[in-house]
């Protein structure tokens, strides 16, 4: 008797609607997907991770206002990590265990995300588009871990073959970030030096955090070299630039993408000297609301009437990972679930970016490292110019 009671009542609550969620996936429900993301809102890189917020928050309300994605609203958690390891696995815990996040993206930094990214491939939950391009996130392959930028390792080897080959200099000398970053980004220089049979003439590392560089500029000054590559992220480049200045020493300077932010050429202008001339490595043509890109002139003019302010590089990055999973989610269908997500991100060759004509994405079943390419760029007049085509340093 109780049993046949039991049962019609289930078919009294299915009949007024009671069907539960259609997709039993954690983070997913009839209405919504939720994302996770963790980014510096308030220590040494607060400059991109407020950006970066920005960029992930846009695009998932214009998903949102054109209906979701098979009829789910994205709900965006991003936590504050301060770019401390320890407060980013503590902020990601939260995030799994709390907010029950259906995958990641966009998590912030090489020490901070590299941090939280074992936690996560454990609990069997994606994390794509982690900003840094360093190669743990990819390499070893991991199902569950997704890169999406060109490799710090691929950017400085291309530079190194830009300079050597296109400025014909022999002398390199590097300021390089202690951490993982740092590190990668020096194999990378050293790696293409060795195909010229060359070695760096002078190599000075820092504390992440640091604000004095006086002692390594003055290093690389005195080792006489032609160009420094600066291995480094916003304040620290702004750093490098201002003694350079300082000393009076005219040499070329190069970054790699943690440092093409128009927050760099700010804080140099306010410290009183023009960054002009300072180099970069760059996936992306920076977004400015001039583009020759019409994509990027509308894309510009929608974020500052959403936020009340221009965008930056940074933006572009938090913007492009979620249109990157919309079009993964979209093509898994209404039965979304973390391994279906999976299973349709390794299917992206050469995925185009539509709307800032950055390097294609590409995953496959066996590399998810994304992009391959980068191109130099220039900073001309207070804006980055690009100046060249991609670089393949592989020929």
């Amino acid at each position: 008797m109780k049993k046949t009671l039991l049962a019609g009542f289930f078919i009294f609550l299915l009949g007024l609607g009671f069907s539960g969620p259609v997709n039993a996936e954690v983070g997913v429900s009839d209405t919504e997907i939720v994302i996770g993301s963790h980014q510096d809102l308030s220590g040494p890189i607060a400059g991109w991770g407020t950006q970066v917020k920005m960029g992930l928050e846009m695009r998932a309300r214009e998903i949102n206002e054109a209906g979701g994605i098979h009829g789910r609203k994205i709900r965006m958690i991003v936590e504050d990590s301060a770019y401390d390891p320890k407060k980013a696995i503590m902020v990601t815990n939260k995030m799994i265990s709390r907010d029950k996040v259906f995958c990641f993206i966009g998590n912030m930094g090489s020490p901070t995300a590299g941090a939280t990214k074992p936690i996560i491939s454990k609990k069997k939950i994606p994390q794509m588009f982690p900003l840094t391009a360093a190669s743990l996130f990819f390499e070893p392959y991991d199902r569950y871990s997704f890169g999406g930028f060109t490799p710090y390792y691929d950017q400085a080897r291309s530079l190194v073959k830009y300079f050597k080959e296109t400025k014909g200099y022999s002398k390199f000398g590097l300021m390089y970030q202690d951490d993982e970053m740092g590190a990668i980004m020096k194999k990378g220089v050293e790696d293409q030096l060795a195909v010229y049979n060359m070695k760096l003439m002078a190599a000075e590392s820092y504390k992440r955090g640091a604000t004095e560089f006086s002692t390594q500029i003055s290093k690389l000054k005195k080792a006489d070299v032609q160009l420094v590559v600066l291995a480094t992220v916003i304040r620290e480049t702004v750093g490098a630039l201002k003694e350079a200045n300082k000393l009076g020493w005219k040499v070329d300077m190069v970054g790699m993408t943690p440092a093409q932010t128009k927050v760099v050429i700010g804080l140099s202008m306010k410290a009183g000297f023009s960054p002009d001339g300072f180099y970069c490595a760059s996936q992306t043509p920076y977004p400015y609301p001039d583009s020759s890109r019409p994509s990027v002139r509308e894309w510009w003019k929608r974020h500052v009437k959403m936020f009340g302010k221009d965008p930056d590089f940074p933006t572009v990055a938090g913007y492009a990972g979620i249109e990157f999973f919309r079009i993964a989610a979209e093509k898994v269908g209404r039965d979304l679930t973390r391994e279906k997500l999976i299973d349709a991100l390794e299917t992206f060759r050469n995925v185009p970016d539509e709307t800032f004509g950055g390097a294609p994405i590409t995953f496959t079943s066996t590399s998810h490292q994304g992009a391959y390419d980068v191109f130099m760029t220039q900073v001309k007049g207070g804006k980055f110019v690009k100046i060249s085509d991609f670089i393949d340093f592989r020929k």
